[in-house]
Formats: structure tokens, sequence, C-alpha cells
């Protein structure tokens, strides 16, 4: 018996109700790597725990088991002899005398090494749960899951955002209320064989939100394999892509505008040239078409690389103070051999603003010319100038077609033309959006009030310099 004790899987103690040793197995001793005259007699257990441990055994183990009259799976970390601390569980039972008074502890002492790693194991696997969790619970993207069936378990906030249910009226539905793949049923069955043969499927299809919008939607349906490698759920990424459908329309839609505006001054430059190289005449209009359209031509390519500059973030002003007015007429006298009369109406004062002269220049050049371009033959244009409030303004007015308040606020949008008023106008629809650009790089604002079949009024305002 005093060798099954000595020799024990895990280590016995006993200790005075004051926590003094009275009697310690081997196996105690190698755990701790003491020495039996190191703890019996006079040491207390008290004193071999770290200090957030004897913290605890002093606050609530002490005061538990003189309450209850034993306790178990207390965790402690003891201090060992030339030995990391070592954590341990400790089950406690106390006897008592013949009058009820504490008498001795009896304490089983179990290495806890192996359990308190598998502990942080298990907690840091769940805090990478909880994290993953949040992440789908907030991520911008809608993330479902499913049952092998289809039928919706999970909803995220980004699915409720993009198809307007809760998760609470869509939960227990099916993903076909949801989405519609090409073809169908039949595209249903596709997927669906796919899925259970364990392959993860990426297709672009129709969503359908709650209030009957069809959006475009890019769907990744990935197979979750159970423990027998059986297809046990369906989880599901839906990415609305309409904005991404919109860029590639209008890109291809720039495509074929820039292919035809770039490829008609190149036309008239090479036909005249060819007309004057066979006839070898030489006339001033021939010079001038060719003059005029490498200048349109030269127009264009401006306009890109600006466009360029401005989505690359790269746009360089070299700001000086100048007069307003004095801008607004040079502006004027460059469009002036238009067959439009333009009027200039300003202030008597200088309005002392600070700019890139070349490119607000330019702002007031594109205003001009799409008034001028815009406008019937003959019709007046005005110019008008102001100040007040801290603030410079000028207003480019004009008596022309107008513009459709549905096409309003796409206006300053990147290759974006009204098309019932564009007519035989030319252009790659980057002029307002450039100017808008620059009027916003100079710390100001542009917007435009307009009637169909009454004109339109461009208005650009500036910090006034000095105010």
């Amino acid at each position: 018996m005093q060798d099954l004790y000595e020799q024990a899987p895990c280590g016995f103690i006993f200790t005075l109700p004051d926590g003094s040793f009275t009697r310690v197995n081997q196996t105690f001793l190698d755990l701790t790597g003491y020495e039996r005259h190191d703890l019996v007699p006079g040491a207390r257990f008290q004193d071999l725990l770290t200090v957030p441990s004897k913290v605890f055994y002093e606050n609530q183990y002490a005061p538990l088991l003189r309450m209850q009259g034993a306790v178990k799976e207390v965790a402690f970390d003891l201090r060992c002899k030339g030995r990391p601390p070592l954590p341990v569980l400790m089950n406690s039972v106390q006897r008592l005398d013949e009058g009820g008074k504490p008498l001795l502890v009896a304490s089983a002492i179990f290495d806890a090494r192996d359990r308190r790693q598998y502990e942080r194991e298990l907690l840091a696997e769940r805090r990478k749960a909880e994290q993953l969790a949040a992440i789908v619970a907030f991520s911008s993207d809608a993330i479902l899951s499913a049952s092998p069936d289809g039928d919706i378990r999970s909803f995220n906030r980004g699915a409720e955002r993009l198809f307007g249910y809760s998760g609470g009226e869509i939960i227990g539905r099916s993903l076909r209320d949801l989405l519609a793949p090409a073809g169908g049923e039949a595209g249903w069955d596709r997927l669906m064989q796919e899925l259970r043969a364990g392959r993860a499927v990426v297709e672009d299809m129709d969503g359908t939100c709650k209030d009957g919008d069809i959006i475009e939607v890019s769907t990744a349906l990935t197979p979750v394999p159970g423990q027998l490698r059986e297809v046990s759920g369906i989880s599901a990424v839906v990415r609305d892509i309409s904005g991404r459908r919109e860029a590639e329309r209008l890109q291809q839609e720039f495509l074929a505008m820039a292919s035809h505006e770039l490829r008609h001054p190149v036309t008239a430059i090479k036909g005249y040239a060819q007309l004057m190289l066979r006839r070898d005449i030489y006339t001033e209009r021939s010079v001038e078409t060719i003059l005029e359209q490498a200048e349109r031509l030269e127009r264009l390519i401006d306009d890109l690389m600006m466009a360029a500059q401005i989505e690359a973030r790269r746009l360089d002003l070299r700001l000086v103070e100048t007069d307003l007015v004095a801008e607004a007429r040079a502006a004027v006298q460059q469009i002036l051999s238009t067959d439009r009369p333009i009027h200039l109406e300003a202030v008597d004062e200088p309005v002392p603003v600070l700019v890139d002269q070349q490119r607000f220049g330019q702002v007031l050049t594109n205003l001009l010319s799409n008034a001028a371009k815009y406008s019937p033959a003959g019709s007046e244009i005005w110019v008008r100038v102001a100040r007040g409030d801290g603030e410079a303004s000028i207003e480019v007015s004009d008596r022309g077609a107008g513009i459709p308040a549905d096409a309003l606020p796409h206006l300053f949008s990147r290759f974006f033309r009204v098309e019932a008023t564009s007519g035989g106008a030319k252009g790659l629809g980057l002029g307002l959006y450039i100017s808008r650009q620059l009027v916003e790089a100079h710390g100001g604002r542009i917007g435009v009030e307009s009637e169909p079949g009454v004109g339109s009024t461009f208005t650009v305002r500036l910090p006034l310099r000095g105010s």
C-alpha cells in the first residue's frame, strides 16, 4: 500500500488547515522537483503557488473548502524547483476532529499541462471561429448557407442589404427564390449536380430582391463536406455586379464612340492630303481643313490624357492669384469666332481667385464650347461674373435645347452624353467630367440648371481670394 501511495499516477498531499505540509508522496515530488525535506515539515502549500494562484487560494479556495468540506477541479500554477511553473488540478477533502473543527486536508494533484495546452488551443480556435463569424456577419458581400437541398440556413447583413430581406423572413426558404441561373430549373439542376459531386461553381446569374427588382450578381456556390465526405450543406457568396456590368457597357460604348470620333479627323486629314498629293495643288481650304482636323484630334487626345491624369490622381495645379473677370474675358475672346454672340457681364471691381490659369481656362472653354455646340446659330450666350459671401461665381448661359431632368444627375459623369440633345455634336463625353474634376481640385463646385427647350446655365463657384 505504501508503494501504491508513493507511486500513484497523481500527487497526494496532506496539509494542516493553515496549509502546512504533513505528508507528500513521491509523485508530487517528481512533478515539482522538490525533495521531501524541502516541504515536510514547515513549508506551506500556498507558498508554492504563483502570485495569482496564491491570491485565488486565499480568497476563494480556502473559504470554499471550509464552507463545503470539499472542492473539485481547482486549477493552480505551482512554482517548481528549477523548472517552469506547473499547471495542476486539485481535488481536496477536509477532515474534521470529534469537535467538528478542521483537522486535516487531503488533496490529489493532477498534472494539467496537456489539459492547459488543449484549453489554449480550444480558446484559440474559438476566437478564430468568432472572428470568422464576425467577418461573415459584417461582410459587404452577401454570404448565405443552405442545406444540401438549397434551403437557406443563414443570411448575413450583406445579404440583407443586397436582397432586402431580413434573416427571419428568408431563412427556411429556397435559394431558388433568390437566385436564377441561366436555363431556369434546368440550370439549377445542373448546379446541384456539380455541388453534389463536390465541385464548386462560380457563375453570373440574376438575383431577385424582396421588392421584385432583378439585379445581376456573381455567385460562388461551394459544397460543405460532412464527416462521411457527403455534402452536408452549401455556402454561397453573392456579389452585386450591376456596377461592373454598367462599367463594361460604358467602356464598350466609349470604345465605339472614341473610335468614331478619332477616325473622323484622321480620315479627313488623310483624304485632303491624298487629294493634294494627286493633284499637286495646295489650296488654302485644304490646308485649313487639315489644320482644323489636326487641332480637333489634338483636343480629343488632350481630353483623354487629362481624364487619365485625373483617374490616376496625378493632377498637378500651379496656382496663382488672378482676376476672374480677366479669365472670363480671355475665354470669351477665344470663342468669339463662332456665329453666336457672347455677352460678358461682370462687376466693375476685380474678383481675385487662386487658380491654375491653364486648367481653369480649360473649364471656361469647355463651358463656352458646349453652350455654342448645343444652341442654335444666332442665339445669344451670356457670361456673368459676380462676387459675394466669400466666394466668386461665373455663369455661362445659353438659349439652346436644354437638358432632360433625368440626365442632370449624370451630366458630369465620365463619357456621359445626352442623346436627346447631342444631335450631330461631336465629343467623347469628357468635357463636363474634366471640368467638374478641375473645379473641385481648385476647392470649388460646379452646378447646372436647365429646362428643355429653354436653355441651360452652368455655374462655377470658387473661394474668393483674401476673404
